[in-house]
């Protein structure tokens, strides 16, 4: 549900049924506040290694371009007594959010927006098999992940925002 929209910083709630994921995307150049306004999400956050020599395993040499190295820094579980999911274009910039126990509803504000002609795209990734990431494992665990194409099960559709108008 798109709120509002400037050069400097874009605002939006979103909606997530029970079950419902957004899969792991990034926030290239962003910082980022996520607050949970209804329900209970959990996210897993990851930041970026340097990349080192070797690695992949025997991919294509065209995968080995899209593979990077990255930590999960953190997993949590957020509601609306919680305080706010914080990322920086460093620190947790690269992130899956779960919806769990029912459906949620929460705050998103991008600063700069999403902008894909100033190389603020957003882009999704896949953790390499054998290298899974599950609730009860700790954090700071390096894995692989390859850059893929929007996931086909992955829909985001808009709905009209139906609050007062935001005036700058």
């Amino acid at each position: 549900m798109h709120i509002c929209e400037t050069d400097q910083f874009s605002m939006g709630v979103f909606l997530l049924k029970s079950g419902a994921s957004i899969p792991l995307h990034d926030h290239p150049g962003m910082h980022g506040v996520l607050k949970v306004m209804y329900g209970k999400v959990r996210i897993s956050c990851f930041d970026r290694l340097e990349r080192p020599a070797g690695g992949g395993g025997a991919l294509p040499r065209a995968e080995m371009g899209a593979l990077r190295r990255y930590v999960l820094r953190s997993t949590g579980e957020y509601t609306e007594e919680s305080g706010p999911c914080v990322l920086s274009p460093d620190r947790d910039n690269l992130h899956q959010i779960d919806a769990v126990d029912g459906p949620t509803a929460f705050m998103d504000i991008l600063a700069p927006p999403y902008d894909p002609d100033d190389g603020r795209d957003c882009h999704y990734y896949k953790v390499l098999p054998g290298e899974g990431v599950k609730d009860s494992e700790q954090t700071e665990k390096e894995v692989w992940l390859m850059e893929i194409s929007q996931p086909p099960e992955f829909w985001c559709g808009g709905e009209p925002y139906p609050g007062p108008e935001v005036c700058l």
